[in-house]
């Protein structure tokens, strides 16, 4: 009877680079089995999200804490704005705030769509945004820009526009 169970190997597996289980299958499986198992293995967690983000030079320390510090004082306008924003609540797109791009913050900027949305209030200058909505578009981005009056004031205009932009066949 003891002849019957030498065939079957050790039951110890050794991990794969990657933490995903047995490097050639099991003990014992064949090649083809193990081709099967690896392509049903999902991914690590993380993984197909860090897919779709945008790559680029990782924030420094410093930056963190003014896009932080800008997180907590913002105008009235960018409130109003970013309640409608936040969540996916505009089409199912998901904005973040205050986002460090090319030596700039983003007041607003959806990475999917690659698109930057800026408020505007008395102290933009004309000649100024013009440099840095070009150094956004260098980085990739196209930029829409509010007075914070036009959000304030024509809320529902402003993300009509929005929307136009992100969807531009509907």
């Amino acid at each position: 009877m003891l002849s019957a169970f030498t065939s079957i190997a050790p039951l110890t597996l050794t991990l794969s680079p990657e933490g995903r289980g047995d490097v050639g299958g099991w003990c014992g499986e064949s090649a083809e089995s193990s081709k099967i198992a690896e392509a049903i293995t999902s991914p690590l967690r993380g993984e197909v999200a860090a897919l779709r983000r945008v790559r680029g030079p990782r924030a420094q320390p410093a930056q963190i804490e003014r896009a932080r510090t800008l997180r907590s004082t913002m105008t009235d306008a960018e409130n109003r704005l970013w309640y409608h924003l936040r969540d996916r609540r505009l089409a199912g797109f998901k904005f973040v705030r205050q986002l460090p791009v090319a030596g700039y913050y983003a007041d607003f900027a959806c990475r999917d769509a690659m698109l930057i949305i800026e408020a505007d209030g008395g102290q933009h200058a004309k000649q100024r945004d013009s440099v840095r909505d070009a150094a956004l578009r260098q980085a990739g981005f196209t930029v829409l820009r509010f007075w914070n009056n036009d959000i304030l004031g024509n809320t529902e205009g402003v993300l009509q526009t929005i929307l136009h932009t992100l969807q531009p066949n509907e």
